[in-house]
């Protein structure tokens, strides 16, 4: 049940976020590190006409995950399982940017393991509005699971 679980979570992977805009914020102590970290203040988009997508499609990104994701060893001696869950932008080169956990696993060793997996992964087909290229915001669920 769970391994179904971990594939139905990859099958609706690309799950679009709220429509959001950058907004200035003064106060630094509510200021989130995808503020902080980004510079391009340009529309998010929720949902595009195209959108964007994995070299390869779906099949590939869950090849990808499972090909590049390393089970951190203190977890696999703790029995640690969880679901990370990231968000992060695909920006009009396809490259991914503001990447952050908004749900842990409750283990930081897996939200790290998640991440890295995140800020390593190629270049994806930017999504299009109108038919130029625009950004837009992803959530992905990553379940660790031991065997």
């Amino acid at each position: 049940m769970r391994n179904l679980t971990f594939i139905v979570m990859l099958a609706i992977a690309c799950v679009a976020c709220t429509k959001t805009t950058k907004t200035e914020n003064t106060n630094t102590e509510e200021t989130s590190i995808a503020e902080v970290t980004t510079s391009n203040t340009e529309e998010v988009y929720s949902t595009a006409d195209e959108m964007p997508e994995f070299p390869g499609g779906m099949g590939e990104l869950m090849t990808y995950l499972g090909s590049n994701i390393q089970y951190p060893s203190k977890a696999k001696e703790n029995h640690w399982e969880g679901s990370t869950v990231c968000q992060f932008v695909i920006e009009k080169d396809g490259s991914i940017s503001n990447a952050e956990i908004i749900q842990s696993s409750g283990f930081q060793l897996l939200d790290i393991e998640a991440m890295r997996v995140i800020l390593n992964m190629p270049n994806w087909t930017s999504g299009k509005q109108n038919g130029d290229s625009v950004r837009v915001k992803f959530a992905l669920p990553i379940t660790f699971k031991l065997q």
